[in-house]
């Protein structure tokens, strides 16, 4: 049997028709086609449609209605879409009972595929626990939240309604663009661009409303063992139904300024110093060019006679001692410019900080390309970055492919961790047609190839920032013998990722489910590249 018809196989496998007839039994319509794309109100299967009890079986679902921006999908076999807690027990305790993988989709804006499955998607776009989708309590500066809420509705509101005396502690900058929700939030324990004062998500849950695999539901804070396989945990061990978030009370009188320069050198060099002075302002974000920087930042350094192209520009928001100290460091080391800035400029900027998460530019700009995500996120002190880009760059054009000339990200990301790049695999749109599959695999080993470097030569972790999703899974054999036994102990749910991969280890060794744990501890690292590159296949190819 070929690789290609591997999830295929393992779908078929699945007991499809005893899951549906009990989930028919338990009030669910199984529906297996749809006769128009806008259904009457008078029909009988609009109040269904309006009740969450259908499930989508088969051929309608489209891999359009439920794709993230990862490229990593998995078309699944039934797709729900649940509106209270009494649906959504019923569909998990079922899919144990038949031992079916389920995964649980948020605002669909992850990195990794994390929730791309070939059996069961739970889209929780409607589903809440509680009628008020977010309830302030600003005695003890708290916000309880529905999992589907936007967080960039809770960034908004909380500033309306404490009259700006208070804000949501994570903002993600795709949260300005995309619909980042609070469930996936939490499951991915992100953070943004108030990282480098405030920290991530992981700082500011104090407790969240959780149901487990086999149906009940637990409310846990951080004292609770449970925490932190919640928190990042992708939705494995539990989804999340709600969580009570603390915000937080900024300075008053609050200063913004943006600084920018021509050398990238000096830049890292000046930047090293705010890391080492451990200068936290309350937003520092920065973005970085070989070339010259894109959209508004271009127009940075018009007033210079030097006639130079300004390379780097920092962005700063916080109390006046902060960004006053931000900039006696930098304009000591990184030959820079600067300029206060008004609230409106400054949020002009970080809107346009926040649309680089959807490009990608490189030194050939005769043919667009996808912004190709994988190990984008190179958490470092910032001192290494010239030979980072350099290592990943000579990387790319290894595997015939463009250097990249931009990248951004986080200063002093999670309070003094270091700072964070991003920077994503330039990938030709061609490279993703269905007959290209020898160019997926070229995408893979690319992919691969870089987190292994990068790890090796600097020591950095794969996906410091986005969540891991599968990739955790095909890079790390300790996490795969955790995942293991908590899903036979009934403490995960069935995950696709992991039957993915245990069943190309299978084919692979060609030995039984007990010899496997022994054989996965002891990889060679071209046994580790080939069942990396064959996963990713699967799921870049959808076969």
């Amino acid at each position: 049997m070929e690789k290609n018809t591997l999830i295929k196989n393992l779908q078929d496998k699945l007991p499809w028709e005893p899951f549906l007839d009990h989930m028919e039994r338990e009030g669910f319509l199984k529906l297996t086609f749809i006769k128009a794309p806008k259904i009457p109100k008078g029909n009988k299967y609009y109040k269904l449609f309006r009740s969450g009890y259908v499930m989508l079986v088969g051929d309608p679902i489209q891999a359009s209605v439920i794709r993230d921006t990862s490229h990593l999908h998995l078309r699944p076999y039934i797709l729900f879409r649940p509106k209270v807690e009494r649906q959504l027990r019923v569909i998990v305790k079922n899919s144990q009972k038949f031992k079916i993988p389920i995964t649980f989709a948020g605002g669909k804006t992850g990195l990794s595929g994390s929730y791309g499955n070939f059996g069961i998607i739970v889209d929780m776009v409607d589903f809440q626990s509680y009628k008020e989708a977010m309830q302030y309590d600003f005695k003890n500066d708290i916000v309880r939240v529905n999992q589907n809420v936007m967080v960039s509705d809770l960034i908004k509101y909380t500033l309306l309604k404490s009259n700006n005396s208070l804000i949501f502690p994570v903002q993600p900058a795709s949260a300005l663009k995309l619909p980042v929700r609070v469930g996936g939030l939490i499951a991915s324990n992100a953070s943004g661009i108030t990282s480098g004062k405030l920290g991530s998500v992981e700082n500011w849950v104090e407790r969240i409303r959780v149901m487990r695999p086999n149906g009940t539901i637990v409310e846990i804070d951080n004292n609770h063992a449970l925490f932190m396989n919640i928190i990042g945990g992708n939705g494995y061990f539990g989804v999340i139904l709600s969580a009570t978030i603390k915000l937080y009370r900024p300075e008053t009188n609050l200063k913004q300024a943006i600084m920018y320069g021509y050398n990238l050198n000096l830049a890292f060099k000046g930047l090293q110093s705010i890391l080492d002075s451990k200068i936290f302002p309350l937003v520092s974000e920065f973005v970085i060019s070989d070339e010259s920087l894109p959209g508004k930042f271009s127009e940075l350094g018009s007033e210079s006679k030097k006639n130079k192209v300004v390379k780097w520009a920092a962005l700063i928001e916080g109390s006046k001692n902060n960004v006053d100290k931000f900039i006696d460091v930098m304009k000591q080391q990184a030959d820079c410019s600067w300029k206060i800035l008004n609230e409106e400029e400054f949020q002009d900027y970080l809107q346009e900080r926040s649309s680089f998460a959807l490009i990608v530019q490189t030194e050939d700009k005769s043919t667009d390309y996808i912004a190709f995500p994988g190990f984008e996120d190179v958490l470092s002190e910032p001192k290494n970055l010239p030979d980072i880009i350099e290592t990943i760059n000579e990387l790319f054009v290894k595997h015939g492919f463009h250097k990249v000339i931009f990248g951004y990200g986080h200063i002093n990301f999670r309070k003094g961790q270091g700072l964070l790049l991003h920077m994503r695999l330039p990938v030709p749109i061609p490279y993703f047609y269905k007959e290209n599959e020898k160019n997926l695999k070229l995408i893979c080993e690319t992919v691969f190839d870089v987190i292994i470097n990068l790890q090796s030569k600097f020591n950095i972790k794969h996906k410091a920032e986005h969540s891991p999703g599968p990739f955790k899974i095909w890079l790390e054999p300790k996490f795969r013998k955790f995942l293991r036994q908590e899903t036979k102990s009934g403490a995960a749910f069935s995950n696709p990722h992991l039957m993915i991969f245990d069943n190309l280890l299978l084919r692979k060794f060609n030995v039984s489910l007990d010899g496997l744990q022994n054989i996965d501890e002891q990889l060679l690292m071209n046994e580790k590249k080939d069942l990396f590159v064959s996963a990713m296949i699967l799921y870049l190819s959808g076969k």
